[in-house]
């Protein structure tokens, strides 16, 4: 047998296709099937046509191998070596491999996001910015703040980030008012946000709004100014009416008597006898007997047992050194990220376990934290953000819930279960850092293999 690629190298662009050739010669002396496959990191866009040749002794045969990359961060930019398995039929221990390379063109492509696009605060707010890679290189993005003039000040932590292909980078944004509303009511400073990514002259500009309430209300204003005109019209009228205070108390005029001596004085009756401590003593009640405990047995009827509470789950990747499914920072408002901790910690409670209700009609489940109950995970409308938001207690326990609170738990053949959201039907993937889990487009990569605690479906 004899093999050839023509060429063995070629150059596709993302979303365009390139092909070569493969001649294979039977040089044996009987009829013989060869199967052709694509083997290499380029399989799951490449496809050999046809993948069968039949030929006679000393006859040779032709296919074409053509390559599809998609426009996605699946197709890395760079040269990607592939090969072509050519096994036959009658003799498969002859098996041989046509090797060549292909170089994908690169393309860069980034979403951004201020998340979110209002704070609140009176001293200082904090929000952050998303970068998702969705090109097939890696990307630098730098962030800077523009203030509106000297009312804010913005500064990001850190000041860059470097995303790898269909990850996701995140800023934190520190934003502080240049003076303190003590009282007035509540002011908005508008404030922009660059993302400035390498190799491209104009950033990208995320805007949002800081809403700074004073430190004193208006409505405590208006409190304390009724009860301040309260106790001054009290004071005005207590000075004016303040009451005289006199007596009709006189002395009686007329003679003075001594008083009496010896037997005109009598003597001052003597207290009467304290009871003894024996008559101070109650008489001692009976005891009463305890009422038998309900329960039967000896040894714990005084004991009231305390209700189990649901049961609770840990998940953890297969990333790594496998990091767990956390809410961040023990948080317990809308939106907050779903994130990953290398560590089992009970730093901020239960924030790291996980409450699962199923749905048997459509075999789905939806996912509960445990230190915020009533919120459940939820993947952000047009986003592929994971994060906590709150759903009423009817809902989670009928599964009248919206696509993106309602998850597929799927077995992998290695054991390991993927978690697969209804509405965009992606996989929530571990990104290894401390900020948000994203999804993705679903395959067998570790990152998107999680162990439940306890779960056996």
């Amino acid at each position: 047998m004899w093999t050839s690629l023509e060429p063995a190298a070629t150059t596709v662009e993302p979303g365009a296709t390139a092909s070569v050739r493969l001649r294979v010669r039977n040089t044996g002396d009987t009829v013989e099937e060869y199967r052709l496959q694509v083997v290499g990191d380029a399989a799951g866009w490449t496809r050999v046509t046809p993948d069968v040749l039949r030929l006679y002794p000393g006859a040779e045969g032709t296919a074409q191998v053509e390559f599809a990359p998609p426009r996605t961060s699946d197709a890395q930019a760079g040269p990607t070596p592939f090969g072509v398995r050519v096994q036959p039929r009658e003799t498969p221990h002859t098996v041989d491999v046509a090797e060549g390379q292909v170089t994908v063109g690169p393309f860069a492509e980034i979403r951004t996001e201020l998340l979110p696009l209002v704070v609140r605060g009176r001293l200082r707010a904090k929000a952050a910015v998303a970068v998702d890679n969705l090109g097939n290189q890696q990307l630098t993005a730098s962030f800077s703040g523009r203030e509106n003039g000297e009312e804010l000040e913005v500064e990001s932590e850190p000041g860059s980030v470097q995303v790898a292909p269909g990850r996701a980078g995140f800023a934190d944004l520190s934003i502080k008012p240049g003076a303190v509303s003590w009282v007035g009511g509540t002011r908005k400073h508008p404030f922009t946000v660059s993302v400035l990514r390498a190799g491209v002259p104009e950033p990208v500009e995320l805007r949002g709004t800081y809403v700074q309430p004073s430190v004193i209300p208006r409505w405590a204003m208006a409190v304390f100014s009724v009860l301040f005109a309260l106790g001054l019209a009290f004071a005005v009228m207590w000075f004016q009416h303040k009451p005289s205070m006199s007596t009709q108390a006189k002395e009686k005029q007329g003679e003075q008597r001594e008083l009496p001596q010896g037997d005109g004085m009598k003597e001052a009756p003597s207290p009467s006898p304290s009871p003894s401590k024996e008559e101070e003593k109650e008489p001692e009640k009976p005891p009463q007997d305890k009422p038998a405990n309900p329960g039967g047995g000896g040894g714990g009827g005084d004991k009231d047992e305390k209700p189990q509470g649901p049961k609770t789950h840990t998940i953890r990747s297969n990333e790594g050194n496998g990091w767990y499914l956390e809410v961040k920072r023990g948080a317990k408002e809308d939106g907050t990220y779903v994130g990953q901790n290398p560590n089992l910690t009970d730093e901020f409670g239960k924030n790291q376990e996980w409450i699962l209700h199923h749905y048997p009609e459509s075999d789905t489940y939806s996912i509960e934290a445990a230190n915020a109950p009533g919120a459940i995970i939820d993947q952000k409308v047009d986003t592929n953000i994971v994060q906590i938001f709150h759903a009423p207690r009817e809902n989670i326990k009928s599964g009248r819930l919206p696509d993106n609170q309602k998850w597929k738990l799927e077995r992998r053949p290695d054991g390991l279960v993927r978690i697969i959201g209804v509405r965009s039907n992606e996989c929530i993937v571990d990104m290894q850092n401390d900020k948000s889990a994203v999804t993705w487009k679903c395959d067998d990569r570790n990152s998107m293999g999680w162990t439940l605690s306890d779960w056996e479906k």
